[in-house]
């Protein structure tokens, strides 16, 4: 039995041997060094980016962009928390994804604020503004998230390695960025302007 189990595997292995020859024409070796260097740059290019993020969230939206500034930040600690329990380790795919989830949360947030600034214009109360700007943008929101939320689903089934690392970070950073946009963002906006205060203007 043995003996016909090695017959039928060398027979496989020839079926499926190469019929031309291989050459090696050329050979890398990839020391440790550079991809911790390739990491710190990632990392680095990151909150340089979320640096200048804040700088214009702050400078275009005024109060509501400090809103979006600490719901951003909020975003990127929750999602590091997640990827510290799963123990996932952090890789440039990673990083990417992050990056990526960054741009997500803030392009929720700012479909949130313009919706609210139509509102605004249109010389709704500050407080109806402010709940008919969530209720008008969640539908963009939801949309363009399951999209994404799809496509990492895709990458992870059927991609290998660094891909399925990108893939897990992308999926996770798009549940937390919705998380934070809608629940985070209005409850600070609900604990701001909320309750029985009435405003006479919104300072966005």
């Amino acid at each position: 039995l043995q003996q016909t189990e090695a017959r039928e595997l060398a027979l496989l292995l020839r079926a499926g041997a190469l019929a031309a020859p291989i050459f090696v024409v050329e050979e890398r070796a990839v020391g440790p060094s550079l991809g911790k260097e390739n990491i710190e740059q990632g990392v680095r290019a990151l909150i340089i980016g979320m640096g200048l993020l804040f700088v214009f969230m702050l400078v275009y939206y005024k109060t509501f962009g400090i809103v979006a500034n600490i719901v951003l930040l909020a975003n990127v600690v929750l999602l590091a928390a997640l990827l510290t329990a799963l123990k996932t380790a952090l890789s440039l795919p990673g990083i990417a994804g992050i990056v990526l989830t960054v741009g997500m949360a803030v392009d929720a947030n700012v479909l949130i604020y313009e919706r609210i600034r139509e509102e605004v214009r249109n010389g709704v109360s500050p407080q109806m503004a402010i709940a008919k700007g969530f209720e008008k943008a969640f539908s963009s929101i939801a949309d363009s998230n399951i999209t994404t939320l799809i496509a990492g689903i895709v990458l992870w089934v059927f991609g290998t390695g660094a891909i399925r690392g990108f893939a897990v970070v992308l999926c996770l950073g798009i549940l937390t960025s919705m998380f934070t946009a809608l629940l985070g963002s209005r409850g600070l906006l609900t604990l701001m302007y909320g309750g029985g205060r009435k405003p006479a203007r919104l300072s966005i």
